[in-house]
């Protein structure tokens, strides 16, 4: 027997609907993560950023840069990841001001940032802090995927590097 079009219409209806509610609870479920991520990473953060880029985010003028309100920090997530990892070599321009102590890689002068989701835990941490947002956030296999692209990179980046930073290899 064929379906009425009343009954038709109603059983996409309810189709719909359910679709929307699953969506609506998969982005809730993405929320709750990246929070929880920001949450843990602020633990993280305290623990080994914190010298350097201070509580508020803002640095140390001259030495070490400011993470609020920065292009390396609401820019390219996959830039922001790759300089943990490989450190950073001065000098850098942040916001007009010139920075001269390297970064050193993060996980070789911290250990506990080896562990990808410690890692990506922290840079959700700053890139939603200090006036950053970043609702898509970072993930543990984004961390790994940059580690592999950079794998044979030995030495920390450079301004002119970070400043014409690579396209992802497809």
């Amino acid at each position: 027997m064929i379906d009425s079009p009343n009954h038709l219409m109603k059983s996409l209806s309810t189709i719909l609907a359910s679709l929307i509610l699953l969506a609506q609870s998969v982005k809730a479920d993405e929320a709750a993560d990246l929070k929880a991520s920001i949450d843990r990473g602020k633990i993280v953060y305290m623990q080994t950023c914190i010298a350097c880029h201070q509580p508020t985010g803002l640095g140390i003028p001259g030495a070490f840069p400011p993470l609020a309100g920065t292009e390396f920090t609401q820019g390219d997530a996959r830039r922001m990841i790759a300089m943990t990892l490989k450190g950073v070599n001065p000098p850098l321009k942040v916001k007009e001001a010139t920075y001269v102590v390297p970064m050193p890689p993060l996980p070789t002068q911290f250990p506990v940032l080896t562990d990808d989701t410690k890692l990506a835990d922290v840079i959700n941490f700053v890139r939603n802090s200090f006036g950053n947002k970043d609702e898509k956030g970072v993930t543990p296999s984004m961390i790994d995927a940059v580690r592999k692209e950079f794998a044979d990179r030995t030495t920390p980046w450079t301004a002119p590097e970070l400043a014409a930073f690579p396209e992802p290899k497809k």
